[in-house]
């Protein structure tokens, strides 16, 4: 099937925090977790933007307490020309080319570029917003909010999810059904979202279907590829941090099938943190 997608990777700045939070036996010296974004062309519905990394506006809202926890927790890197809408210009790609913005979860290395895109629709699991709105602030920062990061603007743009009632499996003909659940977005076959709760409040992912492959965005589902390939759960001190910790379990236990089915299959497991990942991919470009 020809999707007429393509899909680019960039990095939009990265934090830093000790190896073992994510790979246990990794010690203490600060390990980089790149901010990964996905670009997406779509032949019909313009450039799509999947999530937005970091953002100036990062450093703004975590001056005062308690939000300057978040900051000390997690630094905050973001060097010249790194905000993605400074990297699509580059390319030629204005913030009134990126038609729609897909927020993967409310957290803010997510979500803090979401201020270059006021045209955008902005597409989410209303759980999370909901999570932001409704919750106090020291449970925000607590498990990784900042609700400035979320211009007035946008309550205007918001669009979402509902109901996710397609097996994955149906979509990458597995041999069983895997209990993750898929919505085909635009009704054309070409990009699924993915509910993959867990980690964060309306913790969702994108399926992209190529010509001949498909990219999953897998968001913060896990942190690594190893985490799938090779079994390596985080730190329970990053448990701690997830909005259901029962729920990432079995998201990452479900992940792990898919993966493992998929070994014979032309699948791409990306999650949003993991620089080897990342990186490999950025060297190919545009994908389609």
């Amino acid at each position: 099937m020809q999707s007429g997608i393509k899909i680019r990777l960039f990095k939009a700045g990265f934090c830093t925090h000790p190896g073992f939070i994510v790979q246990p036996g990794a010690g203490i010296k600060p390990k980089k977790f790149p901010a990964g974004v996905a670009v997406i062309q779509h032949p019909t519905q313009g450039y799509i933007l999947f999530d937005t990394g970091y953002h100036p506006d990062f450093h703004k809202s975590t001056r005062t307490f308690p939000e300057r926890f978040y900051a000390l927790a997690t630094p905050c890197h973001l060097h010249a020309n790194e905000k993605i809408l400074e990297q699509l210009e580059a390319l030629d790609i204005q913030k009134n080319d990126v038609k729609h913005l897909l927020l993967s979860h409310f957290h803010a290395d997510h979500i803090a570029g979401m201020v270059d895109f006021s045209e955008s629709i902005i597409h989410c699991h209303k759980a999370g917003l909901d999570y932001m709105e409704n919750s106090n602030r020291i449970n925000r920062v607590r498990k990784g909010y900042l609700k400035n990061l979320v211009p007035k603007q946008a309550y205007d743009q918001f669009s979402f999810f509902e109901s996710f009632e397609t097996d994955i499996a149906d979509i990458l003909n597995l041999p069983e059904k895997i209990g993750l659940y898929v919505l085909d977005w635009f009704k054309d076959q070409s990009l699924y979202v993915v509910n993959l709760p867990g980690h964060a409040a309306g913790h969702i992912g994108l399926l992209v279907r190529l010509q001949d492959t498909f990219v999953f965005l897998l968001a913060d589902a896990c942190w690594l590829k190893e985490s799938l390939s090779k079994r390596i759960n985080q730190h329970w001190i990053a448990n701690m941090l997830s909005d259901d910790h029962t729920a990432y379990k079995d998201t990452l236990f479900k992940l792990r099938q898919c993966y493992d089915f998929c070994s014979d299959k032309n699948v791409t497991f990306v999650p949003s943190h993991c620089e080897q990942t990342i990186d490999a991919l950025i060297q190919k470009d545009w994908m389609n």
